[in-house]
């Protein structure tokens, strides 16, 4: 008897002692994880920085870490490796015309931003993956899955990708150079200088060339043929100048080139297999941020999106030139008026004109303006208890 009752015992210490490792692994494990949410910091969700842990959304984000770690080679590849987006091409870089469509959770109505910025075509509110900027200029992508209309408009019903970029001010001096090959005469460079002296000034130069030639498939016959008009040449600039003015603001401008050429082997919308493309984007932006450390920081923006494609075929009435440009306003002041409550409020505005042959004679345009408030009340503990918009 005394035997199984020193049994007994044995085993409720051993049970005592295991649930206590057991408790105290979780504590450990969930300390770190909160240290951890801390510092990741997002901005989309709620337009001002929030610990991600705060925001309620479904919100993933990428850092140039991974971006780095994993190698992509485009930020639609980086896009790709989060659940609930899907990038659609037709399955040969450049076939698509350079309008790889970017869908979340199944919606193709999704807002693209760069530092803030709306990329998406004026005329139709649609983006491409084609159309980001390179990865070795990215400092992050923060991905919110969801409705977003409430802050950024119809547009962003299945949510928003908001690409932000490195600051040279912020990343020193620094050059990064990168070259690839690959089958059917794949080449991919890219070089990504940057720059900043003790008074504050930024530079940033990314350069990307990408291109293959018509690629090889095996037939029916199991005999090797060509694929015509399936090669692509793609060129992109990105020159990012930012200077602190004062402690705590900073002005930046920014500029975008996209040189892209392809064709479309498989037919694309209407067109044939021998059809291509010419597609140029020139984009430039000057903001303006104060109070970037404080909880009450703010900002003004002004941009001119432009867009020309020239669909190319040897079927006159196949030919088309297409031309969208925008030109934007953007302002935001964020109040703190307790510990508990503090409010976002803001304003877009932005025209776009459109020319199209194909469609109608002469220009088409129209605006477009908002006007968005937010109030967020946070119990002590920095839970949110409501959003007012």
């Amino acid at each position: 008897m005394k035997n199984v009752q020193s049994l007994r015992n044995a085993v409720m210490v051993s049970l005592f002692a295991g649930t206590t490792l057991v408790w105290g692994g979780t504590a450990f494990a969930q300390e770190d994880l909160q240290e951890f949410a801390l510092e990741d910091m997002v901005v989309t969700a709620s337009r001002v920085p929030t610990q991600k842990v705060d925001t309620p959304a479904d919100i993933s984000v990428i850092t140039k870490e991974e971006i780095a770690d994993q190698n992509y080679a485009s930020a639609s590849d980086a896009l790709r490796a989060i659940p609930g987006v899907n990038v659609l091409g037709s399955g040969a870089k450049g076939s698509s015309m350079g309008q790889d469509k970017i869908l979340l959770n199944g919606d193709e109505r999704v807002l693209v931003l760069v530092d803030g910025r709306r990329m998406n075509l004026g005329s139709s509110g649609n983006s491409s993956a084609d159309w980001l900027p390179p990865v070795n200029a990215i400092e992050r992508i923060e991905v919110l899955k969801g409705g977003g209309s409430a802050l950024y408009g119809t547009d962003a019903v299945g949510g928003v990708i908001n690409v932000i970029m490195k600051k040279g001010s912020e990343i020193g001096n620094h050059v990064t150079v990168k070259a690839a090959g690959g089958s059917w005469n794949a080449e991919q460079y890219a070089i990504s200088v940057s720059g900043s002296n003790d008074s504050g000034l930024g530079l940033i130069v990314s350069a990307t060339k990408e291109r293959r030639g018509e690629y090889k498939f095996k037939n029916a016959n199991g005999k090797s043929q060509m694929l015509k008009n399936s090669g692509y040449d793609d060129t992109g600039v990105i020159v990012k100048l930012d200077q602190k003015v004062g402690e705590d603001n900073r002005i930046g401008v920014n500029f975008e080139h996209i040189n892209a050429d392809g064709g479309s082997p498989f037919g694309f919308s209407g067109f044939g297999t021998t059809d291509s493309h010419k597609r140029i984007s020139n984009n430039v932006a000057l903001r303006y941020d104060w109070n970037e450390s404080s909880d009450e920081k703010g900002y003004v923006q002004v941009y001119k999106n432009y867009q020309h494609a020239h669909f190319r075929s040897p079927v006159a009435s196949r030919q088309s030139n297409f031309t969208d440009s925008t030109i934007g306003i953007e302002a935001q002041q964020n109040f703190k008026f307790s510990d508990t409550d503090e409010l976002t409020a803001g304003l877009e505005y932005y025209k776009t004109t459109v020319d199209n042959n194909a469609l109608y004679t002469g220009k088409r345009g129209y605006f477009h303006q908002t006007f968005y408030s937010k109030q967020s009340l946070r119990k002590t503990d920095g839970s949110l208890l409501l959003h007012g918009n």
